[in-house]
């Protein structure tokens, strides 16, 4: 048999094997070293104004350190830039973080803490400097 017929039949059966290929939006939205996603598991306790707990997402060259989020309401996000080149992170994805609307660029060093956090919901966020693409390396 030839070696392009081989080739054929093995990425057919690869294909199988994974169960055939889905639409990005299938899977949710495209991701890369840069993405995440943030749970609030509970409603925003009434008068909280003021952080309640902190979780932070340190950005380096090789991408976030943290991807997958999971805060009680009052809790807040916080974004550290580690690296060497400006990030912003910002919601991703048909579901969006509002507490990210008012994120802004991060040069090194820098720090954005949202406001206490409130759901429950589950939302997506990127760093719009470094922008997911469907296929990318994922986390």
């Amino acid at each position: 048999m030839r070696i392009d017929v081989l080739l054929a039949v093995a990425g057919v059966l690869g294909l199988i094997g994974c169960g055939g290929t889905s639409s990005p939006s299938a899977m949710g939205p495209p991701t890369n070293a840069f993405t995440g996603t943030l749970s609030i598991t509970s409603a925003l306790p009434t008068g909280t104004t003021t952080c309640l707990a902190t979780h932070t997402v340190s950005f380096t060259a090789a991408g976030a350190n943290l991807h997958t989020v999971s805060a009680a309401g009052g809790e807040c996000l916080a974004f550290t830039n580690n690296d060497t080149v400006n990030h912003q992170p910002a919601s991703n994805g048909a579901v969006a973080c509002p507490q990210l609307d008012d994120s802004v660029s991060l040069t090194p060093g820098q720090t954005f803490t949202t406001t206490p956090l409130g759901g429950p919901m589950t939302c997506y966020w990127k760093d719009l400097l470094n922008p997911p693409t469907t296929g990318g390396p994922g986390y």
